[in-house]
Formats: structure tokens, sequence, C-alpha cells
């Protein structure tokens, strides 16, 4: 069974009046295994997460931290997400991960609050290596609540990355960045939502369109993305068909509260179909 390690905070995230697990690494982690992967995460956490309990069937290395990292989404009428932090674990090291999950055939870095430093990807001898651009690209106010920066040494943590995806709503001008961070890795994907997404490489620029469905809770879909698009990146060696699969998989997250509605492999082969037939300009359904 192929392997995903995802690296990054898991996080207990405020959403719709409920708490629920969050963090990129709980996505990826979850939506692998619904894949039929093999995964596991590294993470830093408080005594109020417990892997057993939390991420069922997924092995987890934790450097104990006083807290887990804490998030409270809210979304104003056009949809924007508007973030505050309460709580932050430590920052990750490599200290508590065994030898034995230092080749995975993906390796995934999804930090959510600047919590992995430096070029951590050498570290490992990955078949594919992906990153999500969010957690580097976030600031803290005093008042916890969550703003863009610019990434102050990309290319310093990309060392040795294969892919990086990121959203139109992390930073702007998008495109832009697109392009800047483009000179560090040889694939960056800019998502967009029900818009689709555009996959750039040192060829041009490719549009991927997506299927849209009416969102419950958009939290975690760039995750799932992004993991999905991996680990078919890594099946396939085709970004375009990797990103489709990975667009239809965010399709299905979208439609419940946090992980509960992830798609397995099936599901996500069906929507590539609906999504071709929406192409067509014919009823998906």
């Amino acid at each position: 069974m192929p392997r995903l390690l995802a690296v990054g905070h898991v996080t207990w995230d405020r959403l719709q009046g409920q708490e629920v697990l969050g963090g990129s690494v709980s996505y990826a982690a979850l939506a692998a295994r619904r894949l039929g992967w093999e995964a596991a995460v590294l993470t830093s956490a408080g005594p109020d997460f417990d892997p057993v309990r939390d991420l069922p069937g997924i092995e987890t290395f934790i450097q104990p931290a006083p807290a887990t990292t804490r998030f409270q989404n809210d979304y104003d009428a056009d949809g924007v997400r508007h973030q505050y932090v309460t709580a932050r674990a430590a920052n990750i090291g490599l200290d508590v991960l065994p030898e034995s999950w230092r080749a995975p055939d993906v390796l995934f870095l999804c930090p959510v609050a600047a919590e992995v430093h430096g070029a951590l990807a050498p570290s490992f001898a990955a078949e594919v290596v992906g990153a999500t651009a969010q957690g580097w690209l976030r600031q803290l106010d005093d008042d916890g609540a969550v703003s863009a920066r610019e990434w102050a040494d990309p290319g310093r943590e990309l060392l040795g990355v294969h892919a990086l995806v990121f959203s139109e709503a992390d930073i702007e001008p998008p495109e832009d960045h697109a392009r800047r961070f483009l000179q560090h890795v040889p694939l960056v994907l800019l998502t967009r939502g029900w818009k689709g997404l555009q996959i750039y490489d040192r060829q041009g620029i490719r549009e991927v369109p997506t299927l849209p469905r009416a969102e419950i809770d958009p939290t975690g879909a760039g995750d799932v993305f992004a993991a999905a698009f991996l680990l078919r990146y890594q099946e396939t060696g085709d970004p375009e068909e990797a990103a489709a699969f990975g667009a239809c998989a965010a399709s299905c997250v979208v439609e419940g509260l946090g992980a509960s509605t992830l798609g397995d492999r099936a599901e996500i082969e069906r929507r590539l179909v609906q999504r071709d037939l929406f192409l067509q300009g014919e009823d998906p359904e």
C-alpha cells in the first residue's frame, strides 16, 4: 500500500457553532485513507488531541505542546473567510519521526501557522513532495486575527518540493505570486474555488475546470484537493489528470461540515464523469 506523510499542525476549528478537528494534515490524511493509501501525520498538539479518538486509522507522531492550535473560522455573506488563532502548538521538528517514515511515497508539507521552518524536504527520500503555501503566507495580529503576508524565504522552505498549491484567497495578486513561486518549484497550482484552477509550469499556464457543488462548509477543500492531486500525480505522473481528480475530491468535502463528506475513489471517478458532462453543457445528474 502506498504511503503519504503529512506534516503540520492538527487544529481544533470553530465552525458554525461547532468545534471540529481541522488542520491540513487531518484533511489530507483522512482523504488519503479514503483513497486506499496508508497515511501518517507528523504534528505538534496539546493533551486535548487524542489521535486514537480524533484520527482513527492514521499513524500519528506528536511533538507535545501545552495547547493544540485553535482556529475560529467565520465566513461573510460573500463567502470570504475571516480567521482567528486562539492557541498555537509548537514548531515541528523531526525528532519524534521514526526512520520507517522517512521515505514515504508522498511527502506533504502543509503548515497552517508557520510551524514548518527551513528546508525539510531534503531530510526525506520521498518520490513526490508537495506543499501548500497558506501557512507560510499568514501572520497573526495582536488579537489573533489572521492576515496575509509576503513569504520571507520561499526558496529555502521549497527546496526539494515538486508541486506547490495555494489559493487565490491566500495573497494578492495571486497570478504574480504563482509566477514568483515557479522560480522555486516545477509545478504551481493556483486554486480558485468553483472557478477551477490553474497549473503553472515551465511551458505555460493550463486551466483546469472543477465540478461546482452547493457548499455547506468550504473549510478543508484546498487541503483535500492538494492531497488528492499529489496521490494521483504519484500514480500517473500527469499533472492535468491529477488536478481534475483533486478538484472532484474537493467537490465532495464542501458538501458537509469538516471532513464528514470525504469521497472514496469510486465517488471521485463518478464525479469526473459528471464534470465532463457539465463541461459539454449536459446535465451531470
